[in-house]
């Protein structure tokens, strides 16, 4: 008996890890199969196979281990069938040999369209109002049945909403659009503040909000205000716009946006100049940029940042010089970069750095001599038209003049809250 069962437990530690041949003779017999793809390795991550699956070899197994016309269309290097190209933005994938069933590509989002059963993604068509859903489904207005369950002008990539903590991802706006945001940075230092402080949400915070309209469908413009008081100036009101160069599609590798607007202190100036004798403060500043997805995933954004007259010259006058950096020159020129990864159908972990490469910078929390890393880091979570988002962040700031130069040496917590309205 001990020899028997000594038998049995080598033997099931000595049998290898094996693959379904006959899951390999059914995308042999594939009528649209690519005959260049072949192997243990269509569905394995190597050729011996008997590991772990790859790309493909999962989405075979969530499909119920068939080969449908959506899994085709997922994995076009795997299968060779007609395609037509309606529009840059759309693809209609005839991926079914029976002729049943299409899939419809529209900014990277596929639906299956059964034209049999008059349905999109398994939602019959009904009356009039429910054939217009189908349809704005089908060419990608809607996404409630994409893999991605978010409307497509409320993210951009693995990014959601309109910002990555602080930064602009790019993300377009269409014509009559209206986006809402609101934002939080509560004061106290994160380590310092505790689980007794709640790791800051006890604290007083600087709080943003603002909205953005589209004009077109290139062209959109917002307003913004904080309560931000850390500057030496209270209150900025932020007026700015954006103009859509491009968005990522089949034919165009990244989104391209360009942002202009200026950040005007004390509400903007927005009082009596002779009942107040404080010098009305504004500083304009330009964005560029540029976002590029690899696998509706993984998201990174570059954003070349200029902000002109960041030197308030009263509070120069008062401060001790040493305090600030770059005290010679009135503009700046920072470089803003985002990484983002989507790692749940809406859920991303967020980063951004916002290093200074030249010109003035100033903070009244500053170690003489050093220029604070503005670096944040989110975690964001999205439900179709709302995301809120959790932030741990080196920046209370966040209008777009200040937060390009501005930072801390600690990090506090804080939150932003995105809705698209329309």
């Amino acid at each position: 008996m001990t020899r028997f069962l000594a038998l049995m437990v080598l033997a099931l530690f000595t049998v290898p890890a094996y693959g379904m041949p006959q899951f390999l003779e059914l995308y042999r017999k594939d009528p649209f199969r690519n005959p260049a793809v072949d192997g243990c390795n269509t569905c394995h991550m190597s050729p011996q196979g008997g590991d772990a699956r790859n790309a493909f070899g999962q989405a075979f197994e969530s499909a119920g281990e068939m080969i449908t016309p959506m899994l085709r269309a997922q994995f076009p290097d795997r299968f060779i069938y007609p395609t037509s190209r309606v529009s840059d933005a759309l693809i209609i994938h005839f991926s079914d040999p029976d002729r049943n069933l299409v899939v419809v590509e529209s900014g990277g989002t596929k639906n299956l369209v059964d034209a049999d059963k008059t349905a999109v993604n398994g939602t019959p068509a009904g009356g009039a109002t429910a054939g217009q859903e189908s349809i704005k489904v089908a060419t990608g207005q809607l996404q409630g049945g994409s893999e991605v369950p978010v409307d497509e002008y409320a993210r951009e990539g693995a990014f959601f909403g309109n910002t990555i903590v602080n930064l602009p991802n790019g993300k377009p706006q269409k014509k009559g659009g209206i986006d809402f945001f609101i934002g939080h940075r509560f004061s106290q230092d994160v380590s310092n503040a505790g689980l007794a402080g709640l790791f800051g949400f006890d604290s007083g915070a600087t709080v943003a909000y603002g909205v953005r309209f589209g004009l077109t469908d290139r062209l959109s413009i917002g307003v913004g205000r904080s309560n931000d008081v850390s500057a030496g100036r209270e209150k900025p009101i932020s007026i700015g716009s954006a103009l859509q160069i491009s968005r990522q599609s089949f034919t165009m590798p990244f989104t391209l946006q360009l942002r202009g607007g200026v950040d005007g202190f004390d509400n903007f100036g927005l009082y009596d100049k002779d009942d107040n004798p404080v010098e009305r403060f504004y500083s304009p500043w330009i964005h560029v940029v540029a976002t590029r997805t690899f696998k509706d995933r993984f998201s990174m954004s570059f954003v070349p940042i200029f902000t002109f007259n960041t030197r308030d010259e009263e509070r120069l006058a008062i401060a001790d010089p040493q305090a600030f950096i770059g005290a010679n020159h009135n503009n700046t020129i920072s470089l803003g970069i985002g990484l983002g990864y989507r790692f749940r159908p809406t859920v991303s972990i967020v980063g951004e750095y916002i290093p200074r490469l030249w010109g003035f910078k100033s903070n009244s929390n500053d170690i003489y001599g050093k220029d604070q890393e503005r670096l944040s880091v989110g975690l964001q979570k999205s439900t179709f038209r709302h995301t809120f988002e959790l932030t741990l962040s080196r920046q209370e700031p966040m209008t777009p003049a200040q937060f390009a130069f501005r930072g801390t040496d600690t990090f506090q917590i804080g939150f932003n809250i995105y809705r698209r309205l329309r």
